[in-house]
């Protein structure tokens, strides 16, 4: 390699590091980092959010008519928030492919639970026929929801995503959607806005009904195997 290719060659490296130096003549600093609202949980208070109807005999269902059953089961919920929080719940049910697709001719034991299809949640399957249904109330009688205080607190519900809310039910009970179609939050006044809160406790009431058993036609066990999803929403 003669001196002048070599020369050549050592002034192109030059000029590449040179430009290389020069275009990394500035840097930048990035700030980066995410807000996140406070965290809350909600957590059974008791019981593991169960409604156990125990065991039931065929001959105490009715053969041609739905059978409500008597007990009302209550299931305490209770949501604890880093820091004061304005949250909500949604109810879905996760078993709709057993539940009612119309309204109920036969009422719950109690009348302020809803028999809309929109109200209602299945009950699971046996043999291919729906055992049957149930309905969800959040309970209003005074001191049944109350904050970390214990000061008393009352269910509100919103129909169209937190815009507007009231309360819609009766004298024991809220009715609650269970195709998460509604909101359902808490608020420090009969029929006001939501109010930011770090705990909540309150109680959910479960009626049932089964399906006449001349459809059902059982002829071994078959278990209720209804399920509901409770989803915090934050506000």
């Amino acid at each position: 390699m003669n001196a002048m290719f070599k020369k050549g060659m050592l002034a192109s490296v030059l000029a590449v590091a040179t430009s290389s130096v020069m275009a990394a003549s500035s840097v930048d600093i990035q700030v980066k980092g995410k807000i996140v609202p406070s965290a809350c949980s909600p957590a059974f208070i008791s019981g593991g959010g169960i409604a156990d109807y125990g065991t039931i005999t065929v001959a105490s269902l009715n053969s041609t008519s739905a059978t409500p059953l008597e007990d009302i089961k209550i299931i305490p919920i209770s949501i604890t928030c880093e820091e004061a929080t304005r949250i909500a719940v949604t109810f879905n049910d996760a078993h709709a492919d057993s539940g009612p697709t119309q309204v109920l001719r036969t009422f719950f034991i109690d009348d302020e639970f809803g028999r809309e299809a929109y109200q209602t949640a299945g009950l699971g399957m046996y043999n291919g026929k729906k055992i049957g249904a149930y309905s969800l109330g959040i309970q209003l009688t005074k001191g049944a929801v109350t904050n970390d205080a214990g000061d008393e607190l009352y269910p509100t519900a919103s129909r169209d995503n937190g815009t507007s809310w009231q309360t819609i039910g009766g004298q024991r009970y809220l009715k609650v959607n269970t195709d998460k179609s509604e909101l359902y939050s808490f608020s420090n006044t009969l029929g006001g806005t939501p109010v930011a809160q770090t705990k909540v406790n309150f109680n959910v009431g479960v009626a049932a009904m089964i399906n006449p058993t001349n459809d059902l036609n059982i002829t071994d066990e078959a278990n209720l195997d209804g399920l509901t999803n409770v989803e915090l929403v934050y506000l």
